[in-house]
């Protein structure tokens, strides 16, 4: 092994005590660098930053560390990173070191923007011709939702868009009820599932004009795992949904909508993280995006302030290429939030379903041009024809993935805070008198309230993209809010071995909690966890 060793004044006799070349320290007065091999290992080093500077075969080692006083490279970058013990900010956790893959984007060279304190341009307001977003067309279902189940166990839910892969794998889990249940799901936005609870008077529930081919079905999933479209016609006028769905806090969509203190008593439950993501088509020539981009694309149609030294964020310069969905999705909140844009002045089509936006991206013509806000579980299912961006937030030096690479499914950039866009699914619903929800909404709500959750479920949905709050080690309790880090009951070794077939460096196999050391004494899902 070949280093370069740069050493303090401090250091340079200690070195020359510990090795054979006491000469070069000689020298060093006279010389501007010195080289060295290294024959011996010994005391290379105290701390980790006796290691800065040290070059391996030529090249600058990534962020080399002390270990049993060698310098070792664990491989971690990109450049510029940090490395905290205890994070104190968020640019700790967005710049932590690490081993995914990142890919900057260059405000400077793309944007105009070369000083990070540069505030960025005004919004304004769309301009782009408002045309019909074309809808693959459904023929109306002839199924009844309720077909074949007895009264009282079909649960009605109401809401975000990009709830089918998480009721797909709650649906399994509640078949195994005793009675088994029915999950009825109908789309429309995170804040529309927000409204149809804290507002009963809306009854939102119900079916599209008679003959309509242009969706917006209920929907369950059968024993097979198959998308059963029906009709909920046996309720005149609409129906108040058991469970409003949505990957938003009620506040972001009404700050007077307060579960535990709302008239009527409205529970919330906190269930997984969905991320979203920007979507383009697999063959575009893009790679990577920054919040500031994003700011001039959905707030400015992607085009500079005139008279100023900032420059377009070519290629994404058609507003009708860009693909997004209303202002009440948590996919425009969200990106609202990170990238500083007014959510209900969006540029782009809005899409009217996740569905349809996935299929706009799939069918563009327009494809360095083209780009749409996606949950990650949609993206994830179109990989051979969709690519997700890079992400880079606002403070931080490079953009990342929700994974570790193009080609993971670990999501270990939004478990330990380097990929900030995501969202809690959140489960509301009206209490009975006593406190408590309704038979039917308590089926679904149990599967997600209680600490540890079944093991199937857990893998439904790890399978869906989605991340279990166990599998988290950050978390946060505003939207788009500062990450603290996370605690209460763990399962990172379990996601590890479902999503790269392996569990972690560190993680221990277990039968009972008896086996565990006392660093991780929990035995969860077969490993030693902290709790």
């Amino acid at each position: 092994m070949r280093w370069h060793l740069h050493l303090r004044s401090a250091e340079r006799s200690e070195f020359a005590r510990t090795t054979s070349w006491a000469i070069c320290v000689v020298v060093w007065g006279a010389v501007a660098g010195c080289s060295f091999v290294l024959d011996s290992k010994t005391h290379q080093c105290e701390a980790d930053v006796d290691c800065d500077g040290f070059v391996e075969n030529g090249k600058v080692a990534g962020q080399p560390v002390c270990q049993e006083h060698v310098c070792v490279d664990l491989g971690l970058g990109p450049p510029g990173c940090v490395i905290v013990k205890v994070p104190t900010k968020q640019t700790d956790y967005l710049n932590a070191c690490t081993t995914s893959k990142a890919e900057p984007f260059d405000n400077c060279s793309r944007l105009g923007l070369c000083d990070p304190a540069m505030p960025l341009p005004p919004t304004t307001d769309p301009s782009n011709p408002m045309i019909t977003a074309p809808v693959n067309p459904v023929p109306p279902p002839t199924v009844a939702c309720n077909d074949g189940m007895p009264p009282g166990s079909v649960i009605y839910m109401f809401g975000a868009a990009d709830f089918a892969p998480m009721l797909l794998a709650a649906q399994k889990s509640l078949s195994k009820n005793t009675p088994p249940y029915r999950a009825v799901f109908q789309n429309n936005s995170s804040c529309g599932g927000v409204n149809s609870v804290f507002d009963p008077t809306l009854k939102p529930m119900k079916d599209p004009p008679m003959g309509s081919t242009n969706g917006g079905w209920a929907f369950y999933f059968d024993d097979n795992g198959n998308q059963v479209n029906c009709v909920i016609n046996n309720f005149a006028g609409g129906i108040v949904p058991d469970i409003g769905v949505s990957d938003l806090y009620a506040q972001t969509c009404n700050p007077a909508f307060n579960p535990g203190s709302t008239a009527g008593a409205i529970a919330e439950y906190i269930g997984p993280v969905v991320q979203f993501g920007f979507s383009v088509p697999a063959t575009s020539g893009q790679r990577a995006i920054s919040a500031e981009a994003v700011h001039f694309i959905f707030g400015r149609g992607g085009k500079a302030p005139p008279g100023t030294r900032m420059m377009d964020a070519a290629p994404w310069t058609e507003p009708n290429a860009y693909a997004i969905r209303n202002s009440g999705a948590a996919s425009t909140v969200l990106t609202a939030l990170m990238a500083d844009v007014p959510r209900t002045k969006f540029w782009g089509i809005d899409r009217l379903s996740t569905d349809n936006l996935r299929d706009a991206l799939l069918a563009s013509t327009s494809i360095n041009a083209s780009i749409g806000i996606l949950s990650i579980d949609y993206n994830d299912k179109n990989r051979d024809n969709l690519r997700a961006l890079y992400l880079q937030a606002k403070g931080q030096t490079a953009g990342y993935l929700p994974d570790s690479s193009a080609v993971t499914y670990d999501k270990a950039n939004v478990r330990d805070g380097h990929y900030p866009l995501w969202g809690y699914v959140h489960f509301f619903t009206q209490l009975q008198p006593g406190g408590v929800p309704s038979p039917q909404a308590n089926a679904m709500v149990l599967k997600f309230r209680v600490e540890r959750l079944e093991q199937g479920l857990i893998d439904d949905i790890i399978k869906a993209s989605l991340v279990p709050s166990c599998a988290m080690k950050v978390a946060r309790n505003t939207e788009m809010g500062d990450f603290g880090v996370r605690d209460g009951f763990g399962c990172g070794c379990y996601f590890d071995l479902k999503t790269k077939g392996a569990a972690s460096t560190g993680c221990q196999t277990c039968m009972t909690a008896d086996t565990c050391p006392a660093a991780r004494p929990a035995c969860n899902y077969g490993f030693c966890e902290v709790r």
